[in-house]
């Protein structure tokens, strides 16, 4: 048995280390307790499995974004370490609740552009999102952000996961931000004009309307987001 485990462990010890940290970020994706048997079977596949890359890439899709019963400590323990390694989802999530839920605001912000800073499309279409409820200089930054994200053949497909994905995390949570449910904000001035021209925009399918103004682009997707908001008396 002694000899079939040094034969086993020479063998992993072939695999690049790139490889082998991605194979063990999808184990801990899968299941948190794979991960942990795997760590505790040999030396060598423990140190893998703590390599920060895979508490950085690992999914997330099995953790509740609010959990509403108490996690395990091996669950608490994960997610720390994925909090530690800055985990983008993580980072993502965090920013999302602390800011339409928690109304923290510094804490929201650095997370969503540390999140969006190691590539997490979500983490910037959000930010995008929340600078149009600001004053000009910075709702004009979250024009381009998003007029960008939807002009551009890469993105466009993905802004509408990152929509999705947004709209599902507010409906877990308790909005709670009042400026998010008392404040509508309107990017385009003469939107009532580009209407005329080029056609009420529609938010009951996911297709897209090919809209050059890159105002009414930030309009209309903000009505996907107020539809799933708490109702109350909008104004400028």
């Amino acid at each position: 048995m002694r000899k079939n485990a040094k034969r086993i462990v020479s063998t992993i010890r072939t695999i690049p280390i790139e490889l082998a940290s991605d194979i063990m970020a999808r184990v801990a994706s899968n299941s948190l307790t794979d991960i942990t048997n795997v760590k505790l079977s040999c030396k060598v596949l423990n140190e893998i499995a703590e390599d920060p890359y895979v508490y950085q890439n690992v999914s997330l899709n099995k953790f509740p974004v609010v959990p509403w019963n108490p996690l395990s400590e091996e669950e608490n323990a994960f997610l720390n370490k994925c909090s530690e390694f800055r985990n983008p989802e993580l980072l993502y999530r965090r920013g999302v609740v602390d800011y339409f839920s928690r109304n923290q605001l510094d804490s929201a912000f650095k997370c969503l552009r540390n999140a969006a800073s190691l590539g997490h499309i979500g983490a910037l279409y959000v930010i995008g999102i929340i600078l149009l409820f600001s004053d000009d200089q910075f709702k004009h930054r979250g024009i381009t952000i998003l007029s960008a994200m939807k002009k551009s053949r890469e993105f466009r497909r993905k802004l509408k996961y990152c929509r999705k994905n947004l709209i599902e995390i507010l409906r877990m949570i308790w909005v709670k931000n009042s400026l998010i449910i008392n404040h509508r904000p309107i990017c385009c001035a003469q939107k009532d004009q580009h209407a005329r021209k080029e056609g009420w925009p529609s938010t009951k399918s996911e297709e897209e309307d090919n809209m050059t103004c890159d105002a009414c682009i930030c309009d209309t997707e903000l009505a996907f987001i107020f539809r799933v908001l708490p109702r109350a008396h909008y104004f400028c």
